[in-house]
């Protein structure tokens, strides 16, 4: 049975032992140990042998052993349209012993924010011609509708001014751009690019990401990239990211 782990000071610690040996392939299992955003779910409250870290009903991560008749049980509970993203040592197998023909197997890429640079952000930010009219994302801008600046794992507009970042480009009274923090722990950001497709290759997701780096750099949070596309890892070699890791998510249909 997969039953929700209250976030209280023991559990937290609990968690983050029991993820300790789990491949960090974004900040996601930060965020919840820091009772920041996203929910945990065990087999036992009292006694767990099995965890599921969860954000945005969406991206999932394992912890526990999984060669078990109990771990297989405990994963085949993971509902459809869900992102099967990292888990402990054997984690792979067992998620295709579970789910067989259910998973569509998607690579992403690990890049690391160490080797960015200032100066070097602010020379693409010079020569490119939307950054005058970027935006930080305000409460009213949070506010919006868009596609293009989704702060669903946050409580509130207000909620994302006060603990997130955001920049967006506006056009004729509506968003058709945003990079902004899609997750926060104490030390990082996990960054979310997103640009209306009519407006593809004119340097707006550059000059956005500009922005959310240079705030991130000033404010001393590591901007963490993890790539879904290889448009998506040619943007972070640009901007000055080093690439770290190549890994195998699924998609459970």
């Amino acid at each position: 049975m997969m039953i929700s782990y209250p976030l209280t000071r023991a559990h937290r610690l609990q968690l983050a032992r029991s993820f300790s040996s789990v491949p960090q392939v974004d900040i996601s299992i930060d965020c919840v140990i820091e009772d920041q955003m996203g929910r945990a779910y065990v087999d036992s409250v009292d006694n767990p042998q099995l965890w599921m870290i969860e954000q945005d009903q969406f991206f999932c991560y394992y912890a526990g052993d999984f060669s078990s008749p109990a771990g297989r049980e405990f994963l085949g509970q993971t509902p459809s349209g869900r992102m099967l993203m990292a888990g402990s040592p054997g984690w792979h197998d067992a998620v295709q012993s579970v789910f067989g023909e259910r998973l569509m197997r998607l690579k992403r890429w690990s890049y690391e924010s160490r080797s960015l640079r200032v100066e070097h952000l602010q020379q693409l930010a010079a020569g490119n011609p939307h950054t005058p009219a970027i935006q930080k994302v305000d409460t009213a801008l949070a506010a919006v509708d868009s596609p293009y600046l989704s702060i669903g794992g946050f409580e509130s507009p207000e909620d994302f001014v006060q603990r997130g970042i955001g920049f967006c480009l506006p056009k004729d009274n509506r968003i058709i751009g945003g990079a902004y923090a899609s997750l926060v722990c104490s030390d990082a950001i996990e960054v979310s690019i997103v640009v209306d497709e009519n407006f593809y290759r004119q340097g707006i997701a550059t000059a956005l990401a500009c922005q959310l780096l240079l705030w991130c750099l000033e404010h001393h949070l590591a901007p963490h990239w993890d790539a879904a596309n290889h448009e998506s890892c040619r943007l972070a070699e640009k901007l000055g990211y080093t690439y770290s890791s190549e890994y195998t998510a699924w998609y459970l249909k």
